[in-house]
């Protein structure tokens, strides 16, 4: 077999990595919380779009643009614990003839909200001390 089909075979058969990740402002100890369900990427992808001034939490935004990027870090909180059918070429979730299996792909954005929710009641990253905004109360 070639080198190139036996990196294509490799690639295909890691299992994806999924789970909730911070980015922390060190000089004012801010965080931003949220979850991918491609954490090898998360950071590269996050860097990318706030460089281009576009990321969708405008205070996030704000302070990166301010301090040009130097004081923030980013850091994987946890991984999702996945079965071994969970694949890096997407045949996990995909069906013959194009498209996605529905269930298993909300299934994991059901989980991957769970993780971040647990995260987020642990870190309480709202007013100043975090990107976040305070969830309003139920009356």
């Amino acid at each position: 077999m070639d080198r190139r089909k036996e990196l294509q075979n490799e690639f295909a058969s890691r299992k994806r990595a999924m789970g909730v990740f911070q980015i922390r402002n060190l000089a004012n100890g801010k965080r931003y919380i949220a979850t991918t369900s491609t954490l090898d990427s998360a950071w590269q992808r996050e860097l990318f779009i706030l460089n281009m001034g576009s990321h969708r939490n405008s205070q996030l935004q704000a302070d990166w643009k301010r301090d040009g990027g130097k004081q923030f870090e980013f850091e994987v909180l946890e991984s999702l614990k996945l079965g071994d059918e969970v694949r890096n070429d997407y045949k996990d979730i995909t069906v013959p003839g194009g498209g996605v299996q529905r269930n298993v792909v909300m299934g994991y954005r059901d989980a991957l909200k769970k993780l971040e929710q647990k995260w987020l009641d642990r870190l309480q990253p709202y007013d100043s001390q975090g990107y976040h905004k305070q969830p309003k109360k139920d009356d």
